[in-house]
């Protein structure tokens, strides 16, 4: 499943225009490698609710699809961004028990599978539009055409 098919999918749910960058490999081999990343999510990315997509660019495999923006009991939505959740922890590492950000997620998983260059989408939810709906829809669809989930998501 290619992005344009994804990205047709989700038309009415989300704002135009989806914002796109890319995250290339070489920058994480600058001693502010984790910085110029953070900079780079601050600067592309708004404090907005909605969903990111993750692309290699030399094979425009899918990798990853997720979200920001839970909704509450009382209708409002978390204070987690899609800004926010980009540059926080994605869990603790098994082995050292220590926080893994983002930032060192990316580079770390761009290192192990020898990728050049990602290309991040985002895609913030229109108003009253659930991020974990949308988010829903499209992994739902990628699983579907392609019997198996992005090679980040571990479970949907």
């Amino acid at each position: 499943m290619r992005i344009n098919e994804l990205l047709e999918l989700i038309e009415p749910y989300i704002e135009k225009p989806v914002t796109e960058f890319a995250v290339v490999k070489q920058m994480f081999a600058d001693v502010n490698g984790r910085r110029k990343f953070n900079k780079t999510i601050r600067d592309k990315v708004e404090n907005k609710f909605g969903v990111y997509i993750w692309v290699n660019i030399r094979t425009d495999e899918i990798v990853y699809i997720g979200m920001a923006g839970k909704i509450k009991t009382d209708g409002s939505l978390s204070a987690h961004s899609v800004q926010k959740r980009l540059l926080a922890s994605r869990g603790k590492d098994k082995i050292t028990k220590k926080d893994i950000q983002t930032n060192d997620y990316v580079c770390d998983f761009m290192g192990r599978n020898n990728i050049e260059t990602l290309n991040f989408y985002i895609l913030y939810s229109k108003k009253g539009q659930p991020p974990a709906f949308i988010e829903s829809l499209l992994l739902y669809n990628y699983y579907k055409k392609n019997d198996q989930l992005p090679i980040l998501n571990k479970s949907f």
